[in-house]
């Protein structure tokens, strides 16, 4: 990867995980909303992991 980065597309990515980031927030509260409704899965804890992951992105965006 080249040394230069695109700021037209690194806003692209901060603007598309802040949009992911709101979805999942959203995700999360209609989880705690219904409970447990399915015993198989964790939902709310693999949303919350999902979270994280879109907080590291954003984290690493930033340190360009």
């Amino acid at each position: 990867m080249s040394g230069e980065v695109d700021q037209g597309e690194l806003e692209r990515l901060g603007s598309a995980l802040r949009l992911a980031e709101s979805a999942i927030e959203e995700a999360i509260e209609a989880a705690e909303n219904l409970g447990n409704f399915d015993h198989r899965f964790d939902v709310p804890r693999a949303l919350s992991g999902a979270q994280r992951l879109v907080g590291n992105a954003q984290e690493a965006r930033e340190a360009r």
